[in-house]
């Protein structure tokens, strides 16, 4: 089947993280790949999916002690005491970035802290009117979790200088905005990306050679239209001849979603797998999927391991799920507030830590949403002592 390239598209407006993607979603296609990976290559693919394979099989395992990154310590201790933190979330409806807020608010907890959540609803004057909403009640620190800065530069620049340090999770600093003393980014876009390869792993271990698959590039910010790309530059490079399409889509406008996967899949009917950057959207896509007579035919993969990914896991209607608990986030998140606080360097976010959920280890879980909110279902927790110990706590 012919498949052409798909243009990379790079927000740099002030809008670019939401108002560019409310175009119409688009069916585009990704051709054969460029060229092989040292694993791989147009003729056999063979070795690129067993090494697919391999890593899956690694990732299907809990998680240890030795899973995390080491922390290092503060340069000087920070006294959070009594003090009100404002988590700013991009979308507070998606389970993944609520969960980041509650394992954020937890690890505040730890230090004396307290925190309120404002919901950014992926529009930026909502988000700049919650960064206002920091100013007006006087925060003593805002972390905004996976907004771009050209989102709401003003509204940001608003807060630095009120004084009140900001921190902006999961996103990476444009190259016109410097980090300073009050504002810093703590960019896990290397951390993302990888996610995201593993996504295309996952799914060429499970489909093998003959897998024929569409990717949903996810446009909501920088972090995650980078991280799609580098996911369908993995599963290019891993299985040169396998098939391979896109579409785009933004929360924003997930309700064009059904009508974008059904046209991509009716252009591309020998698709046999949906990559899907997050739980959220697999039941919107999968209405594309029926709607396009292919249900029977199509598997899904996809991230975050929310309950209802885990449950579709555990009913025989998914085929992976990578997750990394959304407790492990929120407190990565205040670690670099707390680096920033203390003056030091903020760290990026630059290793994966995933547990891939299959059919095979899903049963031995306790599947209910208080346990989303926990590590119960990743393994060891150690992670939250190391924390307190870099922060001089413990």
């Amino acid at each position: 089947m012919s498949r052409t390239p798909t243009n990379r598209r790079r927000r740099a407006a002030a809008l670019g993280a939401v108002v560019a993607s409310l175009a119409l979603l688009g069916a585009c296609a990704q051709n054969d790949a460029p060229g092989a990976s040292a694993g791989s290559s147009a003729e056999d693919p063979t070795a690129g999916i067993e090494q697919a394979k391999s890593h899956l099989e690694e990732l299907a395992a809990p998680l240890t002690a030795a899973s995390y990154p080491k922390e290092p310590a503060l340069s000087k201790p920070v006294d959070l005491a009594g003090k009100k933190v404002l988590f700013v979330a991009l979308g507070d409806n998606i389970p993944v970035i609520h969960g980041g807020a509650v394992g954020a608010g937890e690890a505040l907890k730890a230090v004396g802290a307290t925190s309120d959540i404002c919901d950014g609803k992926f529009t930026p004057t909502v988000v700049a009117d919650c960064l206002q909403r920091a100013v007006d009640r006087r925060y003593d620190a805002v972390i905004a979790s996976f907004i771009d800065y050209d989102m709401a530069g003003a509204a940001f620049d608003a807060v630095e200088k009120a004084g009140i340090p900001v921190l902006l999770g999961g996103v990476a600093a444009p190259a016109d905005k410097k980090p300073s003393t009050t504002l810093a980014f703590y960019d896990n876009t290397p951390r993302v990306n990888e996610l995201y390869g593993a996504l295309s792993e996952s799914a060429l271990a499970h489909g093998g050679a003959d897998t024929n698959a569409l990717w949903l590039r996810l446009t909501d910010s920088t972090t995650t239209t980078d991280a799609s790309d580098a996911g369908i530059d993995r599963f290019k490079k891993l299985c040169p001849s396998c098939g391979l399409a896109s579409t785009d889509f933004a929360t924003a406008n997930i309700d064009k979603m059904p009508g974008a996967v059904s046209a991509a899949l009716l252009q591309h009917p020998d698709t046999n797998v949906l990559i899907v950057p997050v739980d959220s959207f697999v039941p919107p896509a999968m209405q594309g999927v029926q709607s396009a007579g292919l249900a029977d035919k199509v598997t899904v993969i996809s991230s975050s391991s929310d309950l209802a990914g885990l449950q579709r896991l555990k009913s025989g209607d998914q085929a992976v799920d990578l997750g990394t608990s959304v407790v492990y986030e929120g407190w990565k998140l205040v670690n670099a507030l707390e680096q920033l606080l203390a003056g030091d360097e903020v760290r990026k976010g630059d290793t994966m830590v995933t547990r891939a959920f299959t059919p095979d280890n899903v049963n031995d879980l306790t599947l209910d949403q208080a346990s989303y909110f926990t590590t119960s279902w990743f393994g060891d927790d150690s992670f939250k002592d190391a924390f307190l110990t870099a922060w001089g706590v413990k």
